[in-house]
């Protein structure tokens, strides 16, 4: 038998066991006792209670809330499902009391009329924000063409009754403005005034939403005789047949949009700052060991040097060194395209490009102290020999330092 409670005991019943009846609205479903118990730490006596007082119901140890409590909390957030059906439900309520105040002024009428009022006024705006928001998602997620369509269709046929419904609550409203004016009641003064305002405005979004609705049905029919022109397009070419049938490559040649494009990628440098940090530094690395630029740590045994590069070496010791170093360093050219393309005097005769690929390497050993190495590549084709195989090597620019000028304190 049902407990009776006191408002007092009420609340606080409410109050004390707030998270339960939060979660419970909040799955909308039945909750095992067991899961409630060493969730929220309740004992038997305390469900009892809330079972006795009827806020829960215990169905074979599932636990589920009380319409009551849904309906409740439902209204006053103004978030639970509605429909044409209950905004026509209170039309004619407040149309009922209407003509009942008129026979009687019993202010339980007035409260009534306020009731049905608050009522249109909410129903309505939430009827029309889920009306448009169904529209949305049929659109963006229904895949089946036919089945949009007649979806976006009902929804029409939804928007043009609810837009009827704003119209009977406006000539009610006209209709009894008379009687709603001898009532004399301020706060049913403003609610007349915000449904006034609300009706107004939910008529714009309809008009809105009938706009929507339109462009909707128009992509989706350009859409489906894209398709069904994409379908005949594959037929045509499973059969070997669109070459010959179509002007497809003419078409498809003659495109200038920018997806047909090639694409140029833009390079953006990094800043110092990030390179000196953790992470530039790991960019850096990979980078250098892509472009086989970083100096392997365990170096392999040299072997045998190769003659021509010794003939080289002998024939550089009867050249000055230093001079034709000092001319590089007035040069503003790589090391070994200055070698490669300098004019040595006759009396040493003919210098092949092996002799000046050891002055290369001797150089850049014995003065690499006034040479400034960089990480960048390039490559050349050499013979070895005048009838010999073509081969394609790779050397490091190196350039001169450049020399700093120190400026004078005075000037």
């Amino acid at each position: 038998m049902r407990q009776p409670l006191s408002i007092k005991e009420l609340l606080n019943l409410l109050h004390q066991h707030r998270e339960l009846i939060e979660m419970l609205f909040g799955k909308k479903e039945a909750v095992r006792k067991a899961e409630l118990t060493a969730h929220f730490d309740l004992d038997e006596d305390k469900l009892d209670k809330l079972i006795q007082a009827e806020l829960i119901h215990d169905n074979n140890h599932l636990i589920t809330l009380d319409d009551r409590i849904y309906t409740f909390i439902e209204e006053i957030l103004e978030i639970g499902e509605v429909t044409t059906a209950f905004i026509t439900e209170n039309m004619e309520g407040l149309l009922e009391n209407i003509k009942y105040y008129e026979i009687d002024h019993n202010p339980k009428f007035l409260k009534n009329i306020k009731k049905h009022l608050h009522r249109i006024r909410s129903t309505t705006s939430r009827e029309v924000i889920k009306l448009n928001k169904n529209i949305d998602d049929t659109y963006k997620n229904q895949s089946n063409y036919q089945i949009k369509l007649k979806e976006l269709d009902k929804y029409k046929r939804k928007r043009d009754d609810i837009l009827n419904l704003i119209s009977e609550t406006e000539f009610i409203l006209r209709d009894s403005q008379p009687v709603l004016q001898q009532m004399g009641d301020i706060e049913l003064s403003n609610q007349l005034l915000e449904l006034r305002y609300n009706l107004v405005r939910n008529r714009d979004y309809l008009h809105e939403i009938q706009t929507q609705i339109i462009d909707y049905i128009y992509k989706i029919q350009y859409q489906n005789a894209i398709y069904k022109k994409i379908q005949r397009l594959k037929e045509l070419k499973d059969y070997e047949e669109l070459k010959y049938q179509t002007n497809f490559i003419e078409v498809v040649v003659g495109q200038k949009a920018i997806l047909f494009q090639r694409r140029n990628p833009y390079k953006s440098r990094l800043s110092l700052d990030y390179l000196y940090s953790d992470h530039g530094y790991t960019i850096a690395h990979k980078v250098a060991q892509r472009l086989q630029i970083l100096r392997s740590i365990n170096r392999l045994p040299a072997g045998q040097i190769n003659t021509n590069v010794a003939e080289g070496a002998e024939k550089s010791m009867q050249l000055n060194i230093p001079a034709l170093v000092q001319k590089f360093k007035e040069s503003k050219d790589d090391l070994f395209h200055f070698l490669s393309t300098f004019k040595f005097p006759k009396e040493l005769g003919e210098i092949d490009m092996m002799r000046r690929m050891s002055l290369y390497v001797s150089i850049s050993v014995d003065f690499d102290k006034e040479l400034d190495f960089t990480s960048q590549m390039k490559y050349t084709e050499i013979k070895e020999s005048k009838k010999g195989p073509v081969k394609r090597i790779g050397y490091a620019l190196i350039y001169a330092q450049k020399e700093l000028t120190k400026k004078s304190g005075k000037e």
